[in-house]
């Protein structure tokens, strides 16, 4: 099968372009209802000032309202930035319907909850702003941009604000990773917190993995989510956590289970697969750059969850991703069954790549932290002699 290399924009009639843009946004919506409901239940850490506990909100009834804010915020700070910028070009006639205020509309929510609750309403602001100027107006609007606006924006406001985005508490993701690095014994939440969402994370929109599954069946079915690159993501996800969690822990399986099931419901793992992985524009194109970016984009979050100071990681897996994206374009000139057996082994070995790497890493850190434990419980001993 021969397929054509096409230039920007990435879009496909205007009437299907619209529909997978109106399917998106009622996603958004119900992830953003979502998030605005669980904040109403989900008590936070408090913040401890000398002996005196301080709550992060008076109540949880502040806490959705504090979410619901962000939504309406990043969403009408998005739509005026575009507004502006048509006046300035001096065609507004995209406004003259609700379907001009849908993709914009779409990038302040998706900012907005890729974002931690303690946020302030200027760093959202200035991240809006640079996810919709610089990451998608600047490059000539939708079709035409590289990266994703809203994981430009995202990218941008963890680096440039990241004392003023923190949160007091661990995150599973956190939690996690002291095992490894600190010798710490794995304490979570029960798995149901886990599915519902019920626990600390850095992004609000990205807790419920169930109401983040139903919305990526109906994605799936409206034919906005590329089957072939999510679930392509969510399997690599799953087989380098396993095989990582397999080196770390063969011998206590219940660890091994847990580590696998915190790096796929946790964090942005599912969102990600949602809303980011397989989004039509700055995406691959045949079905073997479909798999080797999917494939690609899970081996790189991985590595930077598990590897580097950032837990999470996926923000830059996937620009990493979009960055790559039309060299593999370019690259790839057919697609058949002999490419395709080609793409599955390399992709394989890719896979196998990253788990021995990031497996024998961790285990000489795991190691470490055990001798380091070790000699502190002999200099103790020795106290007490």
């Amino acid at each position: 099968m021969k397929f054509v290399t096409k230039k920007p924009p990435i879009v496909t009639n205007n009437e299907k372009t619209y529909q997978r843009s109106l399917n998106l946004h009622i996603a958004l919506i119900v992830a953003a209802l979502g998030a605005i409901i669980l904040n109403a239940f989900y008590s936070y850490p408090t913040i401890m000032e000398g002996d005196i506990e301080v709550f992060i909100f008076t109540d949880k009834l502040a806490q959705a309202f504090k979410v619901f804010s962000m939504v309406l915020l990043a969403a009408g700070f998005s739509v005026i930035i575009e507004l502006f910028y048509s006046l300035f070009e001096g065609d507004t006639s995209k406004f003259n319907s609700y379907a001009g205020f849908v993709e914009p509309i779409n990038i302040g929510i998706l900012i907005a909850l890729l974002l931690p609750i303690t946020t302030p309403a200027y760093v959202l602001a200035i991240t809006v702003f640079i996810g919709v100027y610089i990451g998608k107006l600047v490059f000539g609007g939708y079709g035409f941009y590289i990266f994703n606006p809203a994981l430009v924006g995202a990218v941008f406001a963890y680096s440039a604000f990241g004392s003023q985005l923190a949160l007091d508490g661990e995150t599973p993701l956190q939690l996690l990773k002291l095992v490894i690095t600190e010798n710490q014994p794995l304490q979570l939440d029960s798995l149901n917190d886990l599915l519902i969402g019920n626990y600390l994370s850095t992004a609000v929109g990205s807790t419920s993995v169930i109401l983040l599954f139903l919305l990526f069946i109906y994605l799936a079915v409206t034919k906005v989510i590329d089957l072939r690159i999510a679930l392509t993501y969510l399997i690599t996800v799953v087989l380098i956590s396993a095989g990582v969690g397999f080196i770390l822990f063969a011998n206590k399986l219940q660890v091994l289970n847990a580590y696998v099931l915190v790096n796929l419901v946790t964090g942005l793992a599912v969102f990600g697969a949602v809303f980011f992985v397989s989004e039509t524009v700055s995406t691959p194109t045949s079905r073997e750059t479909k798999i080797i970016y999917a494939v690609t984009v899970a081996s790189l979050m991985m590595v930077f969850r598990t590897l580097s100071d950032n837990v999470e990681g996926l923000l830059y897996a996937v620009l990493f991703g979009n960055m790559i994206t039309p060299f593999l374009n370019r690259t790839v000139k057919a697609s058949n069954k002999k490419s395709l057996i080609k793409t599955l082994i390399g992709s394989f070995v890719i896979v196998l790549v990253v788990v021995i790497a990031i497996g024998f890493m961790l285990q000489s850190k795991l190691i470490d932290a055990a001798q380091a434990a070790e000699v502190v419980e002999m200099i103790q001993l020795g106290g007490l002699l």
